[in-house]
């Protein structure tokens, strides 16, 4: 039995296997948050992945902080389209491989990123003139120690809901420059939320200190964290003037979460893909050889699961390597970088890649992501998200309507 076929008892849950199937948004959902029909097609076919961990994507917490108009977002109107959609889920698993997932929900607020009506509308933790260049008209605006207080309590309700319509836990995101990982740089901004690290981490513990009251007892708290942004100092957490990345902070986060909070699980990311992509996707024709990026996310995963190894942690951006994607992932297990295995962009491509494997001891290349970033530059684009070039029917018309724009 290979490594990534192991179970994995982590926490309250035992998991069958190492894999887990990463939040990627489709940017499918209603009008309202709830699930649309490209969404319940999506994680139907994920359903029967065979895959141990399914890390539902980003459900925003309240209406301004959505990162577009078909953003997910879970409130009293759209419960019971969740509440139906996982039910599904669960049936077809288990009519496919005999075993049910977990899932998890992931709660997030867009901040600096939220379109909700389709136009930006950022809500930031402070300005930022690398990550604002060239959009210095953008109507930004500096969220008040106030506004942090409620989205606390957005987390909260929305963190309810997900326990009434049935997710197994919950993420409180905190990566990418969303807001509550923006914060983690607020080294310049005054008051309760900036400056010490004490400060900066505030509201990020606040948020899972409100979904940690709402949740019972057999459900897991989790979080998937930015270990680096990425980005020198003074723009990024997690870099210093001596070191590309510097994980101190990071181990201090990590101590709080265990103890505290009591997570098992942490999905460990880094970068920021507005603004620098191949930091956490590795790609063909970015700014560094893909290999280079791999090997950063190898390294900084596995320092941190050697300080931390009663943690299970998740390496991200292994979808890279293709038909031998779960032969590196395995590999990663077996030399201890990381508990568990996250695979994203190729579920977009390939969603019953670990099925196929398991069944025949290899992956098809015909099905496996090619790294093309398609699914990314729609994404950006504001468009409907998914494989272009191996799920071409559904989504070839958006991908031309994008550069049909784009020349325009």
């Amino acid at each position: 039995m290979a490594k990534i076929d192991e179970p994995l008892r982590a926490g309250k849950w035992t998991l069958p296997n190492r894999v887990v199937l990463q939040p990627m948004e489709g940017c499918d959902g209603t009008a309202a948050g709830g699930i649309g029909e490209l969404t319940r097609r999506r994680y139907l076919r994920l359903a029967e992945s065979d895959a141990g961990l399914l890390w539902f994507e980003a459900i925003s917490v309240c209406p301004e902080g959505r990162a577009n108009p078909r953003q997910l977002f879970l409130h009293e109107g759209t419960a019971e389209s969740y509440q139906r959609l996982l039910a599904e889920i669960r049936e077809r698993a288990l009519a496919a491989t005999g075993r049910a997932p977990k899932i998890v929900a992931q709660l997030t607020h867009s901040g600096r990123f939220a379109k909700p009506m389709g136009i930006p509308a950022p809500l930031v933790a402070y300005r930022n003139a690398l990550w604002e260049e060239g959009k210095e008209a953008w109507p930004y605006e500096i969220v008040t120690d106030k506004y942090c207080a409620k989205v606390a309590d957005d987390y909260e309700k929305a963190a309810r809901l997900a326990m009434a319509v049935g997710f197994d836990g919950v993420d409180v995101k905190c990566c990418h420059g969303y807001l509550l990982g923006e914060f983690l740089s607020a080294y310049d901004r005054a008051g309760p939320y900036g400056g010490s690290f004490e400060n900066r981490t505030r509201l990020f513990f606040e948020c899972l200190e409100a979904v940690r009251r709402a949740m019972p007892a057999d459900m897991v708290l989790t979080t998937r964290l930015n270990a680096c942004d990425g980005f020198a100092h003074p723009h990024g957490y997690g870099t210093s003037a001596r070191a590309e990345y510097d994980l101190g902070e990071c181990k201090e986060i990590l101590r709080v979460l265990r103890d505290r909070f009591g997570c098992a699980v942490v999905n460990i990311t880094l970068g920021n893909p507005y603004l620098i992509p191949h930091i956490n996707r590795p790609a063909r024709n970015e700014a560094e050889p893909p290999e280079a990026g791999m090997r950063r996310i190898r390294a900084v995963t596995r320092e941190l699961q050697m300080e931390f190894p009663e943690l299970a942690l998740v390496a991200s951006g292994l979808s890279y390597p293709g038909a031998n994607a779960v032969a590196y992932a395995d590999q990663l297990l077996e030399e201890g970088t990381a508990a568990l295995t996250g695979f994203g962009r190729m579920i977009f491509a390939y969603p019953q890649f670990y099925r196929d494997y398991r069944c025949c001891g290899q992956l098809d290349k015909r099905k496996t992501c090619t790294a093309c970033g398609k699914c990314t530059q729609l994404m950006r684009a504001g468009s409907v998200t998914g494989c272009v070039v191996r799920d071409g029917e559904t989504y070839m018309p958006y991908y031309q309507q994008y550069v049909l724009e784009k020349g325009a």
